[in-house]
């Protein structure tokens, strides 16, 4: 983020005319104006977890109102607050709402004017608007279901964006990344984003379904990354939905090594400003961080354990655990009664067995990975030919 301060008067013409004794007073009459360019992705900024005080919540709920009806320009009493800190306010604003996706830089004048600026004409960021709105209520009328506790309601989101989102790595890798990508709009109507997309259309959907969470930038690996941090019962947690998702996308496969993290776990290859936030110390949910594939079915998580492979259940009520087969199951989906895997204690053939871990059987000889189930049809990739293969069930 920078300023730039111009002065507007004509320089030359202006103290050829006058005394140096008169410049002081003509330049306290003087109007300034600061440019504030929008905050790009990744960018380090002081984050919105302090409170504002009553001038500073006035602007907030200003800019807020103006941008989200797209207005080209907004007013604020200077005798109560500088100038200088008004574009700090606005940067907060669209920070803490992912829904101004438009928004593309703020020139403040001391005079009391705010102007904004936008990346789109007013008619098609209406256009786009409406798209996400409707998308969101999708979302929730999908993922959200009644009496849902927070936490289920934050693995419903996190797992949603997983299955139904692709990392844009193509373009990434080849920097022709879409600004739609690093926005909402890009999961959730292109269905393809970058981290910054996710992580914003995270905090957007647990805003709708009324659970606290904070926009987090920093670096992972030592690129620029950002992800979440959500409340849960009064204590914090770093959910990395990005990272949760496998790269190649692999449909109908969500990792959860990232999901609901505390500070010592992320900081092993995330850095951020710690201090900015809350600090995420419990440690309630790290069973999640034993599995790799997992897939929920009456009452229990069924997931691949991290260390071997081999498949498990857990009771979510009591978190007992229970070995289902003594098999390794990188890859496996569930219909019915039946889970059918991809068998890596035998050359990867197909494979399926029974919920109870009864009742083993090899449905195919040769080696399938990306098992994935829509409408009772399993679906599978073989891994000699490249070629998607399916079983109506």
């Amino acid at each position: 983020m920078f300023y730039v301060i111009s002065i507007t008067i004509k320089e030359k013409e202006v103290i050829g005319m006058i005394q140096m004794r008169e410049l002081t007073k003509l330049l306290l009459s003087i109007i300034l104006i600061v440019s504030i360019a929008p905050m790009q992705g990744f960018a380090m900024e002081k984050d919105s977890i302090h409170t504002l005080n009553k001038e500073q919540q006035l602007i907030y709920n200003i800019t807020l109102k103006s941008l989200s009806n797209i207005d080209s320009s907004a007013k604020f009493n200077p005798e109560n607050i500088s100038y200088r800190d008004v574009g700090d306010i606005v940067n907060r604003v669209v920070k803490e709402n992912p829904e101004i996706f438009y928004y593309n830089g703020v020139t403040v004048v001391s005079d009391g004017t705010i102007i904004f600026k936008y990346n789109d004409s007013k008619k098609n960021i209406i256009q786009k608007k409406n798209k996400i709105n409707t998308a969101v209520k999708k979302v929730i009328n999908t993922a959200i279901k009644k009496k849902m506790s927070d936490f289920e309601k934050v693995k419903a989101l996190h797992d949603y964006l997983v299955l139904n989102v692709e990392y844009d790595d193509k373009n990434y890798l080849n920097n022709t990344v879409s600004d739609d990508s690093y926005q909402v709009y890009g999961a959730l109507i292109n269905k393809k984003s970058v981290c910054d997309g996710y992580s914003k259309t995270m905090q957007l959907l647990l805003k709708k379904v009324g659970i606290q969470s904070f926009y987090v930038t920093g670096t992972a690996n030592g690129e620029d990354h950002s992800w979440n941090l959500v409340r849960l019962n009064g204590k914090y947690y770093y959910v990395d939905t990005t990272w949760d998702d496998p790269v190649p996308n692999k449909k109908g496969v969500v990792n959860y090594n990232y999901f609901l993290l505390t500070n010592k776990q992320l900081e092993k290859d995330h850095y951020w400003s710690q201090s900015t936030y809350p600090a995420a110390t419990s440690e309630y949910y790290n069973y999640f961080h034993t599995m790799n594939n997992m897939i929920e079915k009456n009452g229990y998580y069924y997931y691949s354990n991290t260390q071997n492979d081999i498949l498990y259940k857990m009771k979510k009520n009591t978190k007992k655990i229970s070995k289902v087969i003594n098999d390794r199951a990188p890859y496996f989906a569930i219909i019915g009664q039946w889970i059918y895997y991809s068998n890596y204690s035998n050359g990867g053939y197909l494979y399926k067995v029974k919920l109870t871990g009864k009742g083993k059987k090899i449905v195919k000889n040769f080696h399938v990975i990306n098992l994935y189930t829509r409408s009772n049809i399993l679906y599978y990739t073989i891994v000699n030919s490249g070629k998607i293969g399916q079983i109506k069930l």
